[in-house]
């Protein structure tokens, strides 16, 4: 290869390595506290993961997590079912049924409330409702902790309680996680 040909080569991939680190100013070694995050690359949906421990919808219990130094993106938190597949009606109905309430409050440093639902699992996507997704991962979402916009300087504690544990039947155990950012390709 010629001088000028590496001298083009090395130029073009120190400028793509700027331009792809410009578009990604968020760096993982600015997270800390409870949880553990996960970058999937710039063209990935959804880049940012923050997965928390686990927590059983069977038991009447709270769980606190506190953090900082989340990208500045919109993000949706998500209890994702544990060890559960679910891709028919019969797989569903129990997670649909299950009469346990549960809430959700994140809160900023400064005590403000970022978000906060409540409500028991069903298929409806309604206030008082954790909506149950499946096709993949099967997890309950609430539209009043959907796309919450989260900022990198901003120190947040997420509260989720359970309660009214609907003991009798199966177990269920939920992964809490606060999914956003990524490209949204049509």
């Amino acid at each position: 290869m010629s001088r000028g040909k590496l001298l083009l080569t090395v130029t073009l991939s120190a400028v793509t390595f700027l331009v792809f680190s410009a578009c990604s100013a968020w760096r993982s070694f600015r997270y800390h506290g409870d949880g553990q995050i996960s970058d999937g690359g710039f063209f990935s949906n959804p880049r940012y993961v923050v997965t928390f421990s686990d927590i059983s919808l069977n038991e009447v219990g709270e769980s606190r997590f506190h953090f900082r130094g989340l990208p500045n993106e919109e993000m949706t938190l998500i209890l994702y079912v544990k060890n559960r597949p679910v891709n028919t009606w019969e797989d569903r109905e129990p997670l649909e049924r299950l009469k346990t309430t549960i809430e959700a409050i994140l809160t900023d440093d400064q005590g403000k409330e970022v978000c906060h639902a409540s409500g028991q699992p069903g298929s409806g996507n309604r206030d008082g409702m954790w909506v149950l997704m499946s096709g993949g991962e099967a997890g309950y979402w609430h539209w009043r902790c959907d796309h919450v916009r989260m900022h990198s300087d901003v120190s947040y504690t997420l509260m989720i309680r359970v309660t009214n544990a609907d003991a009798k039947n199966e177990r269920v155990v939920v992964i809490p996680r606060l999914i956003g950012g990524g490209l949204d390709l049509p």
